[in-house]
């Protein structure tokens, strides 16, 4: 990293907060001396470094102090609108018009030739976004009521069926290109994790009469989802189940890899067994499940009920049938 660099470096981590100079040297791998010398140079080019007296001292700048524009170069501006086009276009973005403003800053704050050396770039780069986006503004109104601590009703699509729950979401994620908030469920007085693109109603509400109530025992239920009293879900997997595994996002992390073949093992709340079961149903003969017992009922009774079904006539075969 050259000065320049370092110099910039310094002053965003200042920006942050306050650093001392030994934590400044070992985040740049410089010598304490070097960083003394730049925090001398940036106040000599009109950076308002503030120094710490004290065992704790350091250094810090001013709260009202903010960098002037930053000059991107070709491959930072290829990292942020390459990141910009994960969250679909302009039109059907969850973050709304803010998606397609940020962009248009990014474009007008660069000089003609560091645009068209990213646009260069770009053109060798594409990305499919997720299918599945949710709705800007049910992302909206799940961000402001996480930010301001309000209930929410919503309307929930699940493989289960369709409900209307009152929630208290805490957190809003993306993982594998699927969109999650985590919830505080009045329905069910548990933490939930609900997928955002299955929402499809989202109105605020007041506080139920019992919310205190509901927020503590969901509190102190929530246990660790791979807590001792668990079960203990044991898969063996063959060569192609371990493949099947690493592409399935809450399995991937369990595999022990053991000689030829592999071991899904982990602990999961209950009420997560029948969605395993139905995950691990589609891996047919490249998975044998250990346990629990119940894991193995629930597979069992999945394939009994599809075997079932597929064996049913279908409804014009069966009139064809009585017709003849």
């Amino acid at each position: 990293m050259n000065r320049t660099d370092r110099l910039t470096g310094i002053t965003l981590a200042l920006q942050a907060g306050p650093r001392t100079a030994a934590s400044l040297a070992a985040r740049f791998e410089v010598s304490r001396r070097t960083i003394l010398r730049d925090i001398e140079a940036l106040s000599e080019l009109g950076v308002p470094v503030i120094a710490i007296a004290g065992p704790n001292g350091g250094y810090r700048l001013p709260d009202d102090y903010w960098l002037p524009p930053l000059h991107f170069t070709a491959e930072e501006v290829t990292a942020l609108l390459f990141a910009l086009a994960h969250l679909g276009d302009s039109v059907q973005s969850p973050l709304g018009s803010a998606r397609e403003t940020a962009e248009q800053k990014i474009r007008t704050s660069l000089r003609p030739d560091v645009l068209r050396t990213s646009r260069d770039d770009l053109s060798g780069l594409s990305v499919s976004p997720a299918a599945n986006m949710p709705e800007a503004n049910v992302v909206g109104r799940l961000r402001r009521a996480i930010r301001e601590g309000g209930w929410l009703r919503i309307a929930y699509q699940s493989l289960r069926g369709d409900t209307r729950r009152a929630v208290l979401p805490t957190s809003l994620y993306v993982a594998d290109g699927r969109w999650y908030t985590a919830a505080i469920d009045a329905m069910s007085e548990q933490k939930r994790v609900f997928r955002v693109d299955r929402i499809s109603e989202v109105v605020a509400i007041p506080p139920p009469a019992n919310a205190a109530d509901v927020v503590s025992r969901a509190t102190d239920q929530t246990a660790p989802y791979d807590h001792p009293a668990h079960p203990e879900v044991r898969v063996q997997l063959t060569t192609a189940g371990v493949r099947l595994a690493q592409d399935n996002p809450d399995l991937r992390g369990h595999i022990r890899m053991e000689g030829k073949g592999a071991l899904l093992a982990f602990r999961c709340p209950p009420d997560e067994l029948p969605y395993y079961a139905r995950e691990l149903a589609t891996f047919c003969t490249e998975a044998s499940i250990i346990g629990p017992a119940e894991l193995r009922a629930l597979v069992v009774d999945g394939a009994r009920t599809l075997l079932d079904h597929h064996l049913q006539p279908l409804p014009d075969e069966s009139e064809r049938t009585q017709k003849r």
